[in-house]
């Protein structure tokens, strides 16, 4: 079912009458990749390739290379843009690099932990 027909749908619901206060459509843009100062290293690369991961969004490139500098990082994206990879790939980086390194991991919900840990 297209959107609109959903959203229409939804709005010719009696139980659900008056909730839609407003619909806007944006549309889609192409995506923008960004380049990291140092490659990752060829396991990392190789894991997400596996996984369909050629390039790195901007914001996930800017964001490792800020961290990979001991900058302190905040990312605010949309849902499913890829922000994981923007602490799992410097976490698992420095693993790599020394298996002493260690990383604490803090989500508001068990669900997101669970949800971030099968990714891993």
């Amino acid at each position: 079912m297209k959107t609109t027909n959903f959203i229409h749908h939804l709005k010719g619901q009696r139980f659900y009458k008056g909730q839609i206060a407003h619909v806007e459509r944006i549309p889609a843009r192409r995506a923008r990749y960004g380049r990291l100062k140092k490659p990752l290293p060829p396991l990392l690369r190789d894991a997400l390739k596996r996984v369909g991961v050629e390039k790195l969004y901007t914001h996930q490139a800017q964001a490792i290379n800020a961290v990979r500098e001991g900058h302190n990082v905040v990312v605010a994206t949309s849902t499913a843009s890829g922000k994981t990879l923007c602490y799992n790939l410097p976490v698992l980086e420095a693993i790599i690099t020394d298996w002493r390194a260690r990383a604490l991991y803090l989500f508001p919900t068990k669900a997101l932990a669970q949800d971030q840990l099968r990714a891993l």
